[in-house]
């Protein structure tokens, strides 16, 4: 079964708040996700808990303190059934926390709907961040679930090269297509690989 990702973001103000009542939001949020059937979960489940949480991505500080941001694993076990999700955290300069909350998908297969050439992991990194920006740029309005309904690319790999099996350099265009509570909105996507990892722009099409 291929399943698709979802991303939710909440906002506010991380030196606000303790680190207990941080993780109380968290848990509430995760567990509230895990139970929305327009996010996949499951609301016929009436007896859920958090399992575990760990840190996957430790924080990584951005140009200017506190800003940086840092992803953690939180297991909810729902009804037995253990089930994970990344929740992925940013943090901006004037400690503003930006989180999104994604199901963890299996190791098998491709996640994403579509062409994309992107690895698992990029396809995760990716919506993350273009669900994100979308929600950013739509602030204030009611809408708050995004998931990818296709991808394809739309401009071949140029200036490939490869070592040691792997690309370490090369780039190429695709189009995701996210709906946004039933609307299609669709971004078109470069993506850079170099020695480093691979990195990308989002630009909504017009």
């Amino acid at each position: 079964m291929r399943w698709v990702l979802l991303a939710f973001l909440v906002a506010g103000c991380a030196t606000a708040q303790p680190e207990t009542a941080r993780e109380r939001t968290i848990n509430d949020q995760v567990l509230a996700f895990d139970a929305s059937k327009a996010a996949g979960g499951d609301p016929d489940c009436h007896k859920r808990k958090i399992a575990s949480s760990e840190t996957t991505k430790p924080f990584r500080a951005g140009s200017q303190l506190p800003a940086g941001h840092w992803s953690e694993r939180w297991t909810v076990d729902r009804c037995g059934v253990m089930v994970p999700y990344q929740v992925h955290y940013v943090r901006a300069s004037d400690g503003h926390l930006g989180i999104s909350i994604v199901r963890e998908q299996s190791l098998e297969g491709t996640s994403i709907a579509g062409g994309t050439m992107a690895d698992r992991q990029l396809q995760q990194d990716t919506l993350v961040l273009l669900a994100q920006k979308d929600l950013s740029d739509t602030e204030g309005q009611p809408c708050r679930m995004r998931r990818v309904i296709n991808t394809e690319v739309v401009q071949p790999v140029t200036g490939g090269q490869v070592e040691e099996g792997r690309p370490v350099a090369g780039q190429w265009i695709e189009r995701w297509t996210l709906d946004r509570c039933g609307a299609p909105v669709r971004y078109l996507l470069q993506f850079v690989t170099t020695k480093d990892g691979t990195s990308f722009t989002a630009e909504r099409e017009k």
